[in-house]
C-alpha cells in the first residue's frame, strides 16, 4: 500500500510539474507598462495640485513604445521621455514627446534602441511634464511595468 501511495504521489506532482509553464512579460512580444504623474518624485522638488497618468506598450519586436499620457491642472512646455540611474534622480531626455503641447492628453510611438530598451524594463524611464513655473519638471511618473495575469 505504501508503494501504492508513492507512486500516485510521484506521478501527481509529475502532472503539477509538467503543467507549470513560463509566463511573464519576458515571454510577450508585447510589454505593458503604466506611470502615474504628479508633483511628488519630481527633482528639484516642485509642489503642485497637477497630475496624469501613462500608458504605455513596448512591442520588443519593433523595439516600438506606444505611449498614451493623460495630465491636468498645468499648461506644459513640453513632454518628454526621461531615463535616470539611479531612477529617482533627474535624467537627461531620452525624447520629446511634445513641444508646446495643446490639450490634456499626448499619444503616439517612439521607436527605441536595445540601450533604451534595457532602461524601460529595468525602471530606470520616466515622463517629465514640466512648465514655465518648474522648467525641471512639474510633474513626473516613473514608467514601470504591469503586472501579468497568469
Amino acid at each position: 500500500m505504501k508503494r501504492f501511495l508513492l507512486l500516485i504521489a510521484g506521478v501527481l506532482m509529475l502532472g503539477f510539474v509538467t503543467s507549470c509553464k513560463e509566463e511573464g512579460p519576458h515571454k510577450d512580444d508585447i510589454v505593458k507598462f503604466s506611470a502615474v504623474i504628479n508633483s511628488s518624485p519630481t527633482v528639484p522638488k516642485a509642489t503642485s495640485s497637477a497630475q496624469g497618468t501613462g500608458v504605455f506598450e513596448y512591442n520588443k519586436t519593433t523595439m516600438e513604445l506606444k505611449y498614451n499620457i493623460n495630465y491636468q491642472n498645468l499648461t506644459p512646455t513640453s513632454v518628454t521621455l526621461n531615463s535616470a540611474v539611479p531612477a529617482w534622480e533627474r535624467g537627461g531626455i531620452v525624447e520629446t514627446l511634445a513641444d508646446n503641447p495643446t490639450g490634456t492628453q499626448v499619444q503616439g510611438t517612439v521607436k527605441l534602441n536595445t540601450e533604451r530598451q534595457t532602461l524601460l524594463i529595468a525602471g530606470a524611464m520616466y515622463i517629465n511634464i514640466p512648465t514655465k513655473e518648474n522648467p525641471y519638471g512639474e510633474i513626473r511618473g516613473q514608467i514601470i511595468a504591469d503586472k501579468f495575469e497568469e
